[in-house]
């Protein structure tokens, strides 16, 4: 598609969608897909393949999964790690309708191209497409400039791949693709994200939307890539399929810890932005502190703390959230923290910690409703242990069957 023709789609496009927001007819916005953007400067570039500083001349195309469909989308991309301007010079979305790969742009206040300053956010202009409930679109961008590798998502779980020199958001293929990873120290490898972190989706029915705010087991480390079997993703299919009022989206990053940062801001630096901020929210899942626990005790020399947390540092942040929360009329769910023992990090006296926090999240009453996935995913005969049909092996993430096991404890009603 030549430069002139994908400008007069761009407006069309544009001036299509305009109607739609400008008229009578009520319409609710409310987010459908999230991931919380992290600091990608704190990671070496061989640390992602491929083994890159940068981004320059360069198409990303990411795929997501949302969560709930509508009439309408925007989409919203993050500079907020960047340390200079972040330059989109195209972007576009695609989806799949009558078999065939529609692609339409994306406009910031009817332009193509816009400028994320550092730190900040853009919004795209409204978009009309009528999408199903659980549909998968692509959306792609154009990086003119060199750009650093700033603002991302490590855990993404779905493809992303970057192209080879050029202007290919219109594409249907990118010419000369690289899948865009996050690779570990082990091999692991792991699709990453970038710049990407909200899409929103308008109905003339309102829908609430519910967080599932946490770490690694959130954002669903040992489930199967590319099949959307976290336990957010379940949650959502069993939303639908009963027909509620309700998204769902997921703002858990790995390594994260309520209290210090680390692996993206703490939950406490990040609530606001992450949980409360978000369009829609009705109802935040809250499911962290086992890295609080595991990181302690020098697990990781040179940036852990060397003493053991205590179970009253977390449940002190824990009443923090639950307070910020009440305050914006919300309701938040407290959940146990599974079982770890058999990872590097477990030792008895952190085990002492867990037991301790869980305790309290099931007795305090402090939170709307609790959910005790640590009765759910135990084994039964070691209880400091993952049930073995559960774990993914590494002892402390849980495979899609403990992922579906989580999901189907949560009562609908709790929501």
């Amino acid at each position: 598609m030549n430069h002139k023709h994908w400008q007069a789609v761009a407006l069309a496009a544009f001036m299509l969608a305009a109607p739609a927001f400008a008229g009578s007819a009520q319409t609710y916005w409310t987010a459908s897909w999230t991931a919380s953007p992290f600091d990608g400067a704190k990671l070496p570039a061989k640390f992602f393949t491929p083994s890159i500083a940068a981004f320059e001349n360069q198409t990303i195309r990411q795929t997501i999964t949302l969560s709930r469909g509508g009439t309408a989308l925007r989409i919203r991309f993050s500079n907020e790690f960047g340390v200079g301007p972040l330059r989109i010079g195209a972007a576009s979305l695609a989806y799949v309708s009558g078999g065939q790969k529609i692609h339409v742009p994306l406009t910031f206040g009817g332009a193509t191209a816009i400028t994320a300053y550092a730190s900040a956010p853009v919004v795209s202009d409204p978009v009309a497409a009528a999408l199903p409930d659980g549909a998968e679109i692509e959306v792609s961008l154009y990086l003119p400039d060199n750009t650093p590798v700033s603002t991302i998502h490590l855990l993404g779980l779905q493809p992303s791949f970057v192209s080879q020199a050029g202007n290919h958001v219109a594409a249907d293929t990118l010419p000369g693709a690289t899948a865009f990873e996050y690779v570990e120290a082990t091999g692991n490898r792991y699709p990453a994200r970038a710049f990407l972190s909200e899409v929103d989706v308008s109905n003339s029915k309102k829908l609430k939307t519910v967080v599932a705010f946490g770490d690694s087991i959130t954002d669903g480390m040992g489930s199967t890539p590319n099949q959307s079997r976290r336990w957010p993703d379940d949650l959502a299919r069993r939303i639908v399929q009963a027909k509620l009022p309700f998204s769902v989206i997921n703002q858990g990053i790995g390594g994260n810890q309520v209290l210090a940062n680390g692996l993206g801001a703490s939950a406490l630096a990040r609530f606001d932005r992450d949980a409360l901020a978000v369009p829609g929210v009705s109802t935040v899942i809250l499911l962290e502190g086992i890295n609080d626990i595991g990181f302690s005790g020098n697990m990781l020399p040179g940036i852990s703390r060397v003493d053991v947390i205590k179970a009253e540092e977390i449940i002190q942040g824990y009443r923090q959230l639950i307070a910020r929360a009440h305050a914006k009329g919300v309701r938040i769910i407290g959940v146990t923290m599974t079982a770890f023992e058999g990872s590097p990090a477990y030792t008895a006296e952190k085990e002492a910690v867990r037991q301790a926090v869980n305790a309290w999240i099931r007795s305090s009453k402090a939170f709307d409703a609790v959910v005790d996935f640590d009765a759910v995913t135990r084994d039964a005969a070691s209880p400091t242990k993952l049930k073995a049909t559960f774990d993914s092996g590494d002892h402390i993430h849980l495979n899609d069957a403990g992922y579906a096991a989580m999901a189907a404890a949560i009562p609908l009603s709790a929501l």
